[in-house]
């Protein structure tokens, strides 16, 4: 968003978390009581606790955002991924393949 000109300060920062917050709140309550209608065993505990993980996540890379804005690398495209590693879209495709295969 920064290399697209949009101001990210610490306020769009909070209001970013604030809704994955309630929106992942919201969704585990969602697939919580839909796996038990269904009877299904639905692993809160694990998703809260990979939400509260990604929350972390976010707090510290927008700490390092905002402590430096030009150090965050961005992530390389495909095509320079596939002139660094010539077979990997290959390889992945036969991996994703096989995965489904199960």
């Amino acid at each position: 968003m920064a290399a697209e000109g949009i101001k990210l300060d610490a306020g769009l920062f909070d209001t970013v978390l604030s809704a994955y917050m309630r929106q992942a709140e919201d969704t585990l309550r969602f697939y919580s009581a839909d796996s038990r209608l269904n009877g299904l065993k639905y692993p809160r505990h694990e998703e809260e606790n990979a939400v509260a993980t990604f929350v972390r996540s976010i707090r510290i890379a927008t700490k390092g955002f905002q402590e430096d804005p030009l150090w965050t690398p961005l992530i390389s495209n495909w095509n320079r991924v596939e002139s660094a590693l010539p077979t990997f879209l290959d390889d992945l495709k036969a991996a994703v393949r096989k995965d489904n295969e199960v």
